[in-house]
């Protein structure tokens, strides 16, 4: 008698260890499901101390808030320079070249710091537009280019500029910066 009670509470001991065991794996394999359909698709919220909008980042794109910033910080390394400063500005742009445009990058930004150290020139931009093309992560300047030589103004010139961004690796990277059209920069 004794050996059936034992024999009785070890079978339902053992089926509701079955029971559990059961229940941790069905556990376990809707939280794989979920997290497996949630890779991939986080979103940021990022606001940094100097940056007034905030924006989010997601796996391959951003939003159009911070590729608007992002696009005034790199014009700004590119179009506002003097003897002084082409060099590190170039060395900072290049920070955020893409693998691909690197070589190109850099060979433009070395003629151009190249040209205003010889020429004692500087130019100033002030944007006036910028267009955000969401879909495409590029954005398109429109503003007026100011060089100086010494303290004289010697141009004031309307202008265009396409910037394409992209993520790599968890980061923005620029792809092209190039002059466009300043009636239609995209």
């Amino acid at each position: 008698m004794r050996v059936r009670r034992d024999r009785a509470r070890t079978r339902r001991a053992s089926m509701l260890l079955a029971g559990l065991l059961v229940s941790s794996m069905v556990c376990t394999l809707v939280l794989a499901l979920l997290l497996a359909s949630l890779a991939g698709r986080e979103r940021v919220v990022v606001v940094p101390p100097t940056v007034q909008k905030t924006f989010w980042v997601e796996a391959e794109r951003a939003s159009p808030e911070y590729l608007e910033q992002m696009a005034y910080f790199l014009a700004q390394l590119v179009l506002n320079v003097t003897p002084q400063s082409a060099e590190a500005q170039s060395r900072i742009l290049l920070n955020y070249a893409a693998p691909s445009a690197y070589g190109e990058l850099r060979t433009a930004m070395a003629a151009n710091a190249e040209r205003v150290k010889r020429d004692g020139s500087s130019t100033v931009f002030s944007p006036q537009d910028l267009i955000v093309d969401e879909a495409r992560q590029r954005v398109g300047l429109r503003g007026l280019l100011t060089t100086f030589i010494s303290d004289r103004r010697v141009s004031e010139v309307a202008k265009g500029y396409v910037i394409e961004l992209k993520f790599a690796a968890g980061r923005i990277v620029l792809k092209t910066f190039r002059e466009s059209s300043p009636n239609d920069p995209l």
